[in-house]
């Protein structure tokens, strides 16, 4: 059956000192997020790796509501068999991308999450969020992310998953989740 996949932050190209990356890794009703340095360039890159292979079902990124990056970016990676397990040494593969309201609409007042529902399978999972959208709130020119969720089943190493997929497991996930 698929569920939330447990992974850590291994990387990011920014972060500012009270928002680390690693908020990310664990969230809670008190969970901060990850905010990116003040005035940094663009895109910023996080790549999140997991304990082991696993099938993408769907990327949840619960963002900011004022440090709001123009869109965001998705990719899948994964290291050849005869290379050392180690994110740069990972091959990514693009998975598409998404963009993000700007907020005005609700005073930048609402968190906006996104569902990204994909098929994929990986190590790692890497975002890259373009420019902020710009706002009176927004004095640094800054992006944040919330919570991030990867939903999906872990592969063994015959590539079998630990999915039950009957009627009832994936009805009990619906309910669940």
């Amino acid at each position: 059956m698929p569920h939330k996949l447990p992974f850590r932050v291994v990387y990011v190209s920014s972060q500012d000192e009270h928002f680390p990356a690693t908020e990310l890794n664990h969230h809670h009703p008190g969970t901060k997020g990850w905010i990116s340095t003040r005035f940094c360039s663009y895109p910023q890159q996080l790549i999140l790796s997991l304990e082991a292979k696993a099938s993408f079902r769907k990327i949840q990124l619960l963002c900011h509501q004022y440090l709001i990056a123009s869109k965001i970016e998705f990719f899948v990676g994964d290291t050849p068999d005869d290379e050392m397990e180690h994110f740069k040494n990972a091959r990514y593969t693009r998975l598409g991308y998404v963009a993000l309201s700007d907020n005005q609409a609700t005073e930048y007042k609402a968190r906006e999450l996104k569902s990204v529902h994909i098929d994929a399978s990986g190590s790692y999972i890497q975002l890259f969020l373009y420019k902020n959208h710009p706002n009176n709130l927004n004095l640094y020119s800054q992006v944040g992310i919330v919570a991030i969720n990867l939903i999906g089943d872990f592969i063994d190493k015959n590539g079998q998953s630990d999915s039950d997929d009957s009627p009832v497991g994936l009805f009990r996930y619906v309910i669940l989740f």
